[in-house]
């Protein structure tokens, strides 16, 4: 549930999905100042009025919505403790043509549900129930396995350095009653623990389910009943539920979501892993949330936390890479503009998208949402831009920094950079996994001496260009947007990261055994001669058939012939069918939806694997028979080679996984 489709695939065009997109370092310490010359002095802010606010979205947001195809969204502003300005825009329902009412309508803001969850997480650290560094076994039911000598604490689970790969399936449903019980869903599988706690940055839904669950084991409320009572009523959010489905008093204004501006509404999302991601709420009420926390924690009807609570959360807790720009709090995360500190959080479901951001020492809160998928490009960057549009203008930079001296001296690398990897936020030890091989991104050295990553693009689809400014960090020239690079002694980049993207993956080297460079080709030549195979097995016998000759193998050899050819159809599925999924069919694959394709092409890759048998049965033939063609040979040895493939892919990427978890 967050921002930033650009990084669909290598996200694994996962919905919740943190904005969207290891290693020793005091996570505390600041940043480094920016490289470059002297300041001058800044352009003077605009002043924050509600008429000012007005404009300026009323001037971008419409426009933006039409081109997005969006068909409604939501923006509140808040400041000094007050809704300075909240509006509807486009149509809460297309069948009526109701107009998006910013009090009433509610809207799903995705993963910023997860901000209600840590907050709950804290109080139970101020009532004695939680101790943010313990081992959260401590808490569960349930065993999390031991594969590192180190225990996931909670400070882990709300930095996202937990650890866990990326879980996918019944993340989110639509047609379902009510979510699954959520202990019972998340002891049934536990995901691969992919890197040490407190190592690596890689977003997860499956650790904040477990936050939750750990909230309602401890206070002994059911986690949406938590939630209401000790945050929302407070907070005096009335428009506002985790409840899945929503209390029949909210049910009738909840927005419709869907696909587009022109496609039919879509069913109620249920999200299974609730505490990731399942709040309701009306715009005017995520003003109230912001209010709240802007308030150092006092509510109209109560306080939600102490002020040294979320002081300990806004405070700086791990950096990705040493010198990065952006850091994780606990649960929020910085998204810093102009020297002023930001946090916030970005949401997605599979049809609404948000974004919450909060000038914390201005008193100032911006909340927008959208009820639609849209272009599938342009939400994000709306999005993004507005944020900026509004910092910009009234928070602009205290001092600006001047253009670098055009005789600056580059920095020079004993090793050119360049390389292949892909992102800590992934599957791992499932079939999901395939879509490592494509989820992959180059870093390149240009020719002008700037570099460029294939992953961090501009919003014209374009990789930008980075240069190097000062070691293992680059700036995009005429911008203010970094790039981070840790390099080893050898001086190859073993780490990449960027202040485009909140702290919560980074992109790693991708190994050579899944390495793109080869696996692709061999991919591409495994499929074109398995093709091969089958689509010569009718068109010979259309040959012989018209000349009335004789087929030239009898016996063992034409059986082998015929399983090889059989073996060489059952490859194909396999392998284009998942690649088909991956590439397409990422919602119904988390939606459960496609069972039975799965064990069909699961079914057909153990046929296809079974190949490599009556395929070297023949080659050996072949190869032992003096009178034997060259060419019969190659052809055969060349098929053999084919499922050797076709087994290292169905094992390499778990397609044949007796559990459909993933």
């Amino acid at each position: 549930m967050t921002h930033r489709k650009r990084l669909l695939v290598p996200l694994l065009a996962a919905t919740l999905l943190s904005p969207t997109p290891v290693l020793a370092q005091d996570p505390l310490s600041p940043p480094p100042p920016p490289a470059g010359p002297t300041a001058v002095e800044a352009a003077a802010p605009a002043a924050l009025t509600k008429a000012d606010v007005e404009l300026l979205v009323d001037g971008f947001l419409p426009y933006a919505l039409q081109r997005g195809d969006i068909a409604g969204a939501v923006v509140t502003v808040v400041k000094d403790g007050q809704i300075l300005f909240t509006k509807g825009y486009g149509v809460a329902d297309r069948e009526t043509n109701e107009p998006v009412d910013p009090e009433k309508h509610l809207f799903r803001p995705g993963s910023i549900s997860k901000l209600f969850t840590w907050i709950a997480v804290m109080q139970q650290v101020e009532a004695g129930r939680i101790d943010l560094d313990t081992d959260i076994n401590k808490y569960l039911g349930f065993k999390i396995p031991n594969t590192w000598p180190e225990p996931i604490t909670m400070r882990h689970v709300m930095t996202h350095t937990a650890g866990f790969a990326e879980t996918v399936r019944d993340l989110i449903v639509r047609g379902q009653d009510h979510p699954l019980e959520l202990e019972a869903l998340l002891a049934r599988w536990i995901p691969e623990r992919a890197f040490k706690p407190g190592t690596v940055p890689a977003y997860s839904n499956y650790a904040t389910a477990l936050a939750g669950l750990i909230v309602q084991r401890v206070s002994g409320e059911k986690f949406e009943d938590y939630i209401d009572k000790h945050i929302l009523a407070p907070a005096g959010m009335k428009h506002s539920s985790m409840a899945q489905p929503l209390p029949p008093h909210l049910a009738p204004l909840m927005s419709k979501g869907y696909g587009s501006s022109r496609d039919k509404a879509q069913a109620f999302e249920v999200v299974n892993h609730a505490p990731a991601g399942s709040l309701s709420a009306s715009g005017a009420d995520m003003g109230r949330f912001m209010i709240a926390l802007l308030n150092k924690g006092e509510a109209p009807n109560g306080r939600i936390l102490t002020p040294e609570s979320l002081a300990q959360m806004w405070k700086p807790q791990y950096r990705p890479l040493p010198g990065q720009e952006l850091a994780m709090g606990l649960g929020f995360y910085e998204q810093n503009r102009n020297g002023y500190r930001i946090m916030g959080h970005g949401g997605d479901t599979t049809l609404f998208h948000s974004d919450l951001a909060m000038w914390l020492d201005e008193g100032v809160g911006l909340y927008i949402s959208f009820n639609s998928t849209g272009d599938d490009v342009s939400r994000g960057p709306i999005r993004d831009q507005l944020h900026r549009m509004i910092a910009d203008r009234y928070f602009p930079p205290k001092t600006k920094p001047a253009e670098p001296a055009v005789a600056a001296a580059p920095i020079k690398r004993a090793v050119p950079v360049g390389g292949t990897y892909y992102m800590s936020r992934r599957a791992e030890g499932t079939l999901v996994s395939l879509i490592n091989l494509v989820g992959q991104g180059d870093l390149v050295t240009n020719d002008d001496g700037t570099v460029t990553f294939s992953m961090f693009r501009d919003y014209a689809g374009k990789p930008k260009r980075w240069r190097e400014v000062a070691p293992d960090r680059w700036q995009e020239p005429g911008t203010d947007s970094l790039m981070h690079t840790k390099t080893d002694a050898s001086g190859k980049v073993t780490a990449i990261t960027t202040d485009d993207y909140p702290a919560i993956f980074i992109a790693q080297p991708v190994p050579a055994g899944i390495n793109k460079g080869w696996n692709l080709p061999a991919l591409g030549l495994t499929l074109t001669l398995a093709l091969f195979a089958v689509l010569w097995w009718p068109v010979a016998a259309l040959v012989r058939r018209r000349y009335g000759v004789a087929h030239p193998l009898t016996g063992r050899d034409l059986l082998a012939d015929r399983l090889v050819r059989g073996a060489a159809l059952a490859s194909l599925i396999c392998l284009g069918g998942f690649a088909t999924v991956m590439a397409t069919a990422i919602d119904p694959l988390m939606f459960g939806e496609l069972d039975l394709v799965l064990r069909l092409l699961q079914l057909a890759g153990l046929l296809g694997v079974l190949g490599v048998f009556p395929a070297g049965w023949r080659a050996w033939k072949l190869w032992t028979d003096r009178n034997a063609g060259w060419w019969a040979r190659i052809r055969a040895s060349l098929m053999v080679l084919v499922f050797l493939y076709v087994l290292w892919v169905v094992e390499t990427f778990h397609l044949l996984s007796l559990k459909l978890d993933y």
